[in-house]
């Protein structure tokens, strides 16, 4: 089954808005957003778990009912036909953070993830474990393509369009989704590869997406048309 906006937003004229795009297997990318195995489940007696008990069984849920089987079954894909992965992963440098910016750095403090670079919780979860083919890009930020190399490699390999699945949906995969429109890749996100907090704000992201900046679709969808 297709994702159709429509069923979500009834009046947004998306015919005459939209970006429209048939992806090339040859020079498209799989881009999977902070997948990494801190952020894999949260922990019902965590800061977070107690103060809004009502998203840790979704989350648990989405992430490793759907999101991850979902990925894997892209990267699958991509994997037989040679094309290109990329991993990004999010967190501070420091153990103590103090590189991060004031806003992410209250977050640390409230009981988001701690973990860091060369934690075993900073690394991508083993069920999506990237091989020496795969290009895996460091970040700070919530979007892939601020203040990394993601832009410059994507150029060199000959990539023009990506597909991006991830975490969250919201907030580091539409900022990467965002950030590739603007920079001129025909971005396709995939919503069921995809897990927020909530499916309100899961489906309020795939809207701002898709009214505007690139297509979103199905994973299945997604292996048709790139097979």
């Amino acid at each position: 089954m297709r994702w159709d906006p429509r069923k979500l937003d009834s009046e947004w004229p998306f015919d005459a808005l939209s970006t429209k795009f048939t992806l090339d297997a040859e020079s498209t990318a799989l881009l999977v957003v902070d997948m990494q195995s801190d952020q894999m489940t949260i922990d019902p007696d965590s800061p977070l778990a107690i103060g809004y008990p009502q998203i840790v069984d979704y989350w648990n849920q989405r992430v490793d009912q759907t999101a991850v089987p979902n990925i894997q079954r892209l990267i699958g894909l991509f994997r037989d036909q040679n094309r290109q992965i990329v991993f990004t992963r999010n967190g501070n440098v420091t153990a103590t953070g103090a590189e991060m910016t004031e806003r992410l750095k209250a977050k640390l403090s409230a009981g988001s993830p701690k973990s860091h670079r060369g934690s075993p919780g900073y690394q991508i979860d083993e069920r999506l474990c990237p091989r020496d083919s795969d290009l895996v890009v460091d970040k700070l930020t919530s979007g892939g393509f601020t203040a990394s190399f993601l832009d410059h490699a994507l150029r060199n390999m000959g990539i023009r369009s990506v597909v991006v699945a991830g975490i969250l949906t919201d907030a580091c995969v539409f900022g990467t989704a965002r950030a590739a429109a603007e920079l001129g890749y025909d971005c396709l996100l995939c919503e069921d590869a995809c897990a927020t907090f909530t499916q309100r704000a899961h489906d309020e992201a795939l809207l701002m997406h898709a009214r505007m900046f690139g297509r979103v679709d199905t994973t299945e969808a997604v292996l048709l048309e790139l097979r």
